[in-house]
């Protein structure tokens, strides 16, 4: 039976990546580096620094991490700084959700202090039991860690979660999980979800949907 539902944040709880993309861009092209769609690809639902320093090796001088991390400081970032709101929908699914039972959990590839935030600012701190970001584990998506680890905290077993999420990388992850994996196609940034058990374009009706996991059970 379906017991827990485990929600990526990036393109599943809100619709930041186009955002997020806009303020990696400012930062490189303050160093001369111009980044491209195939860049755009490669970033999402993955650990930004494992690809930095392909980027930054492109800057005619020498540019470290540090500094970029200095420059996008100076700039800010959509969880701090830019507009956020929650997917249609999401929100009265998750309380939806609790209200029956299911347990909640966040597990992203993004850093602690920027989720929290995120979710302070939308109000949606209290609607989940784990929040697990991706400086909370080592192994990055597609590995399965970061899922199993939030199972555990949820003392769920793999067949009890569902997982929601939008990227190649996030999917594998769920997958090899071992949990039920529904991928979200309503962000701007469209991926490829094949690899999902079932892929859903909206949030919305929250109580249809519900009633679609739960049914999951047995």
């Amino acid at each position: 039976m379906i017991t827990c539902v485990l929600f990526d944040f990036d393109g599943v709880i809100a619709d930041t990546e186009i955002s997020n993309f806009d303020y990696y861009r400012k930062a490189f092209h303050c160093f001369g580096i111009e980044l491209t769609d195939e860049d755009i690809s490669r970033l999402i639902g993955t650990v930004v620094p494992q690809y930095e320093k392909v980027l930054l090796s492109r800057a005619q001088q020498p540019v470290t991490h540090e500094q970029l991390a200095q420059k996008r400081a100076e700039i800010g970032n959509t969880y701090e700084n830019g507009e956020l709101i929650p997917s249609p929908g999401v929100k009265e699914l998750i309380v939806e959700l609790r209200r029956r039972g299911v347990r909640t959990a966040i597990v992203s590839s993004t850093y602690t202090k920027l989720i929290v935030t995120a979710l302070n600012r939308m109000g949606m701190t209290d609607l989940f039991d784990v929040i697990l970001c991706g400086d909370m584990y080592e192994k990055a998506k597609p590995d399965p860690q970061g899922y199993l680890l939030a199972m555990q905290y949820l003392n769920a077993r793999p067949e009890e979660c569902v997982v929601i999420e939008d990227s190649v990388n996030g999917i594998q992850s769920g997958k090899r999980s071992g949990a039920y994996v529904m991928g979200y196609t309503g962000s701007a940034v469209k991926q490829d979800v094949s690899q999902a058990d079932r892929a859903v374009a909206s949030f919305e009706p929250a109580e249809k949907l519900a009633d679609e996991l739960l049914a999951l059970r047995g």
